[in-house]
C-alpha cells in the first residue's frame, strides 16, 4: 500500500474505480512445518489484544522495542475483528524462514490493514516450537470506514447550498440523508428538487463548457446528489442551517441508501474481499471534494476536486465517459504557474528495462518478464506501474529484496507494488515483473484518417493482420507517465509473424519450438532489439513482413541504418520508400543537426485508409489497398497533391514527440503541430511549389473552420466532448504548424532555425513546453515573443485585419489596421505585374495601424494580402 509520502494523497488514484487486491490471493503453505501453528497464535492473540501472549512467541534474541511496538501496534485499539493473514515466505539462512504477514483489525466502524515482515526460526530441538526472532513494518493504511447511511436521521431541506470551488449545489426543498464517522460527516444524500451551476474561471474551459452544454456556465436541473468531501469541512461547505431534523421515512431512506450504494464504490473504496465482506472506504484528504450530481438532460456528472493533482478540478460525463472540463484552481496556478511537467509527481525515474514476452496474436495473449532498472526521486515505501489490467501478475521480485507484495487498480491500468523500507532519494532498485494474459492490440491513433471522415464500406480484399502494441495498450510494467529509458527487447512470436520494434534489430534466434520436425501450429521464434538512446516508451507491431531494403544513410552528424519491410501483397508498391524515407531523413536532420537514433525502419503494412503511427526507432505507413472504398477527402489532414505527407509526417515524430516529448498532454503541438510543419517544410524543400501553397491553403481553412472549439494549449481535449477527431486535427496538426510557419516568418528565416536547433540540441531526450520553445525562440531572435504566443498557443481568436493598398509613381502606399487588441502577425503582400513574375513582401504586423511604403518593378494588376494562405487572419476590404 501507499508508503507515508503519498498516503494521505492516494484517494485520487482510486476516483471513479474501486481498489483491487487481486492476484495476491492468500498463498498459504502447508500446515505440517511448525510456522503455521505459530501464525495462529499470533492471530489468536492478537485478536485477543493480547499484548503479554504476543510478546510470549518471541525469541529470546529478539530486538524488544521493535517487537514491543508490533504487539501494541496491532492490540491497540483493541480489535472488534482481526484477520492476520501469511502472504508469502521465503527461506533464511540457518533454516529460518522470512514471512510477510497482512494484519486487518476492525474496531467499530474504523479499520486499518498492515504489513509486516516477521523472521522466524526453529527452536534448538526438531519438537521444538518456531518463534518470531524479528519484526518489521512494511506498509499500513489507517482511516478506512465502513461506511453506510445512518438509518435514524433524516433531513428536510430548506434552500440548501454546498459549496465546492467553481461549482454551486442549491436545492430548495427536499430530503438529506448522511454517512458518519468518528470525525464527523463524510457524505451526504440529497433528494428533491435541485439545480447545479459550474462555472469555470478559464476562458479555454467555458468554452468546453458552451460545447457540452451550449453556455459558458453550465446550469442544470437535478434531482438527486451525492457528495463526499472531508468531515472537518462539513461545516463550511453544508449550510447546516438549511437541513432540520425530522422522522425518518422508510421509503426516502431506501431511496437514498440505493444512490448511496450506487456511488459509494465509485470513489475511494478499497476492496479487501478477501479479507472482510464488509465495503470500506478511505476519507477524502482537506480540501478535496467529489459530487456525484444527477440530471434528467446528461445522466450524473462527477465533479471532483483533488489537491494532490496537476490539475485539481474536474467534470466528468459518466454517460459517455468523457472529460468536459480538467483545470487547475487559482490556488493551484498560484503556486505554480500555468506551466507543469507530468513528471513531478513521479516517485521514481525508469533508467532501463529489459522485456522478454511471448505473444500468441491470434489468441491474443503475452507472457511476459520485464526487469526494470529505476532510480528514487522522492522518499517513499511504494512504487505505482502501468500495466493493462487484462494482464494478471504472476509476481514481482527484487534481487534486494526477494519477493514483493502488490495490489491491482481496477479498470486504471495500475499496480502499486510495497517495499519493503522508505527507499530515500538517489536509491537504485532493480524489480522483475512476471505478468501474462490477454491484451488487446491497440487501434491505429488519431494520424490515421477514421472518426470523423465521410462514409465507407467493407475491403474487398482481406487486409493482412496486424496486431500492434504500443503507447496506450500498457504491454509491459512501466511508469505513469512516459518516461525516457534505454531498453532491451526479446519479442517471440509464432514463426510465421515477423517483429518491428522499439530499439536496433539484433540477431534472431531460433527457439526450441522452431526447430525441424517440431508442429508448425507450435513453432516460435525470437527477436532482439537494444534501444541504448533514451525513450519516452517501447512498441512493437506483428504482422506478416518482408524484408524489401537495408541502407545506411548519413542524418547529420548520425549514421543510420535504414531498414523498410512490407505486408507480402504491397511489396511492389513500396520499392521507392527507402528513397523517399532517406531523402526525408537528411532533409530533416539538415535542419536541427542530427538523426536521434541509430536506426530506423519503415514498416508499410495494409489498411483501408491512410495514416501511420511512429513510436521510437520505427514507423508504421498504411497503404490503402486496392478495392477501399473509404472516402476521406474532407479529413483536415488529406491532403489531395502530396501523397508522401504521411510518409515525411511520422518521420518527422522521430525528432518531434520521441527525441523532444512533451511535458503533458497541453503540449501535445510540441509534437504534432512540429512534426506536421516538418512536412510542409519538406514539400516547400523538395516537391512542387504547388504542393506547398495546397497545403497551406488547407491547414489555414480547418484551423480558422475549428478555432472556436479551443486553443492549442488544450491538447487532446480538442473535439474529445463530441468525439470529433477532425477539430483536433484541425488545431492540434494544422493550426500548430501554421502558427510555427508564422512564427518562422514573424523572426526571420535565420532566427528560427537557429532557434528550433538551439531547443532541439537543449532539450533531446527530455520533456519540453510551450515556455521552454519560447525561450528558445527569444534568445535566437532578440525579441519578446510573449503576446505571439499568448495570441496562437494559449487563445483562440482570429484577428480581423483591413488591408488597403494605393499605387504611386514607382512605389506602393500598403496600410494594415488590426479590429480589436492588436497581435503579432506577419502577412505576405502580394505585388503582380503586368509582366514578370510577382513579388512577395512579408509584413509583420505588431500594431493596430502598420503602413509600409514597397518599391515597385512596373506596371501592376493587382496588391493583395495573405494570397499565399501564410497567417491565420481574416482580410477585410
Amino acid at each position: 500500500m501507499p508508503g507515508p509520502r503519498r498516503s494521505a494523497a492516494r484517494w485520487l488514484l482510486l476516483l471513479l474505480v474501486g481498489f483491487c487486491r487481486a492476484d495476491i490471493a492468500a498463498r498459504q503453505p502447508a500446515t505440517r512445518d511448525g510456522i503455521a501453528p505459530l501464525v495462529r497464535q499470533l492471530e489468536h492473540a492478537a485478536a485477543a489484544a493480547d499484548a503479554p501472549g504476543i510478546l510470549a512467541l518471541g525469541a529470546a534474541s529478539i530486538s524488544r522495542p521493535s517487537f514491543e511496538e508490533f504487539a501494541r501496534s496491532i492490540t491497540t485499539p483493541a480489535p472488534t475483528r482481526l484477520l492476520l493473514t501469511e502472504r508469502d515466505r521465503a527461506p533464511l539462512e540457518g533454516g529460518g524462514q522470512r514471512l510477510i504477514v497482512e494484519v486487518f483489525s476492525e474496531h467499530g466502524i474504523e479499520a486499518r490493514l498492515g504489513t509486516w515482515r516477521v523472521d522466524v526460526r526453529p527452536g534448538a530441538a526438531a519438537a521444538d516450537a518456531w518463534h518470531i526472532a524479528a519484526v518489521s513494518r512494511l506498509s499500513i493504511v489507517t482511516g478506512l470506514y465502513r461506511l453506510s447511511l445512518n438509518p435514524a436521521k433524516q433531513y428536510e431541506i430548506h434552500n440548501l447550498t454546498v459549496h465546492a470551488p467553481d461549482l454551486v449545489v442549491e436545492m430548495t426543498s427536499g430530503r438529506a440523508f448522511v454517512a458518519e464517522t468518528s470525525e464527523g460527516p463524510t457524505a451526504l444524500v440529497l433528494l428533491g428538487r435541485g439545480r447545479m451551476q459550474f462555472t469555470p474561471p478559464d476562458p479555454a474551459e467555458r468554452t468546453q463548457i458552451k460545447i457540452f452544454g451550449g453556455a459558458e456556465s453550465l446550469a442544470v436541473d437535478i434531482d438527486t446528489a451525492f457528495i463526499r468531501l472531508y468531515p472537518g469541512e462539513f461545516a463550511s461547505r453544508v449550510d447546516g442551517g438549511a437541513l432540520r431534523p425530522c422522522a425518518v421515512d422508510p421509503a426516502n431512506l431506501r431511496a437514498a441508501t440505493a444512490i448511496f450504494n450506487a456511488h459509494v464504490g465509485q470513489s475511494l473504496q478499497v476492496d479487501l474481499s478477501d479479507l472482510s465482506h464488509d465495503r470500506w472506504s478511505l476519507l477524502p484528504s482537506p480540501g478535496d471534494f467529489i459530487g456525484e450530481l444527477h440530471s434528467r438532460k446528461y445522466g450524473t456528472l462527477t465533479y471532483t476536486r483533488s489537491g494532490s493533482e496537476a490539475e485539481d478540478i474536474t467534470l466528468f460525463d459518466r454517460k459517455q465517459r468523457r472529460n468536459i472540463s480538467v483545470y487547475a484552481s487559482p490556488e493551484k496556478l498560484a503556486r505554480r504557474g500555468r506551466s507543469f511537467s507530468e513528471d513531478s509527481t513521479l516517485d521514481y525515474d525508469v533508467l532501463a528495462y529489459d522485456i522478454d514476452a511471448e505473444f500468441i496474436p491470434e489468441r491474443g495473449t503475452v507472457e511476459g518478464r520485464a526487469t526494470i532498472t529505476l532510480r528514487m526521486l522522492a522518499e517513499s515505501a511504494s512504487l505505482t506501474f502501468r500495466l493493462a489490467d487484462t494482464l494478471s501478475v504472476r509476481g514481482i521480485y527484487s534481487p534486494a529484496y526477494g519477493r514483493l507484495l502488490h495490489l491491482r487498480v481496477v479498470g486504471q491500468n495500475s499496480v502499486i507494488v510495497n517495499l519493503p523500507a522508505v527507499l530515500k532519494p538517489g536509491t537504485e532498485l532493480s524489480l522483475s515483473v512476471v505478468y501474462g494474459g490477454r491484451i488487446a492490440p491497440q487501434v491505429f491513433d488519431r494520424e490515421a484518417i477514421q472518426a470523423g471522415a465521410d462514409t465507407h464500406e467493407p475491403v474487398v480484399v482481406p487486409i493482412e493482420q496486424r496486431w500492434l502494441f504500443s503507447n496506450r495498450s500498457y504491454w509491459y510494467p512501466q511508469s505513469t507517465v512516459t518516461d525516457y529509458a534505454s531498453a532491451r527487447l526479446r519479442i517471440t512470436v509464432p514463426s510465421d509473424y515477423e517483429v518491428v520494434a522499439t530499439g536496433d534489430p539484433l540477431a534472431v534466434p531460433a527457439l526450441p519450438g522452431g526447430l525441424p520436425g517440431v508442429e508448425t501450429s507450435k513453432r516460435r521464434k525470437s527477436f532482439v532489439f537494444e534501444a541504448r538512446e533514451p525513450c519516452r516508451y517501447l512498441a512493437l507491431v506483428i504482422s506478416r513482413l518482408d524484408p524489401i531494403t537495408t541502407s545506411r544513410i548519413v542524418a547529420g552528424g548520425r549514421s543510420v541504418v535504414l531498414y523498410v519491410r512490407s505486408s507480402p501483397r504491397q511489396e511492389g508498391r513500396v520499392r521507392d520508400l527507402a528513397q523517399k524515407a532517406a531523402g526525408v531523413f537528411t532533409f530533416y536532420a539538415s535542419l536541427v543537426g542530427d538523426a536521434p537514433y541509430p536506426s530506423f525502419t519503415l514498416a508499410a503494412i495494409e489498411s483501408d485508409r491512410p495514416g501511420g503511427h511512429s513510436p521510437p526507432y520505427f514507423a508504421l505507413l498504411n497503404q490503402v489497398v486496392v478495392g477501399s472504398t473509404f472516402v476521406w477527402r474532407s479529413d483536415p489532414v488529406s491532403f489531395d497533391n502530396y501523397p508522401t505527407f504521411f510518409l515525411a509526417h511520422e518521420l518527422a515524430h522521430q525528432w518531434w514527440g520521441h527525441a523532444v516529448g512533451w511535458k503533458n498532454y497541453h503540449e501535445q503541438w510540441i509534437s504534432e503541430g512540429f512534426a506536421q510543419y516538418f512536412a510542409a517544410l519538406y514539400a516547400e524543400r523538395d516537391l512542387d511549389p504547388g504542393v506547398l501553397t495546397n497545403v497551406l491553403r488547407q491547414m489555414r481553412r480547418t484551423a480558422i473552420a475549428a478555432s472556436n472549439q479551443g486553443p492549442v494549449y488544450l491538447g487532446y481535449r480538442l473535439g474529445h466532448i463530441r468525439a470529433d477527431e477532425r477539430v483536433f486535427r484541425s488545431i492540434i496538426y494544422n493550426k500548430a504548424a501554421m502558427v510555427l510557419h508564422m512564427l518562422r516568418r514573424f523572426v526571420g528565416d535565420e532566427a528560427f532555425f537557429a532557434g528550433l536547433r538551439r531547443f532541439y540540441e537543449d532539450w533531446k531526450f527530455k520533456k519540453a513546453g510551450t515556455d521552454d520553445f519560447r525561450a528558445a525562440m527569444e534568445k535566437a531572435s532578440g525579441r519578446d515573443l510573449n503576446r505571439f504566443f499568448e495570441t496562437w498557443i494559449y487563445g483562440t481568436a482570429i484577428p480581423k485585419v483591413k488591408f488597403s493598398a494605393h499605387t504611386n509613381a514607382g512605389s506602393a502606399l500598403i496600410r494594415f489596421e488590426q479590429h480589436g487588441e492588436p497581435v503579432d502577425v506577419p502577412i505576405t503582400v502580394t505585388i503582380d505585374y503586368q509582366a514578370g513574375a510577382p513579388d512577395q513582401v512579408v509584413v509583420a504586423l505588431a500594431d493596430r495601424i502598420t503602413e509600409r511604403t514597397l518599391p515597385l518593378r512596373g506596371a501592376v494588376r493587382s496588391i493583395t494580402a495573405n494570397a499565399d494562405n501564410g497567417a491565420l487572419v481574416e482580410i477585410l476590404k
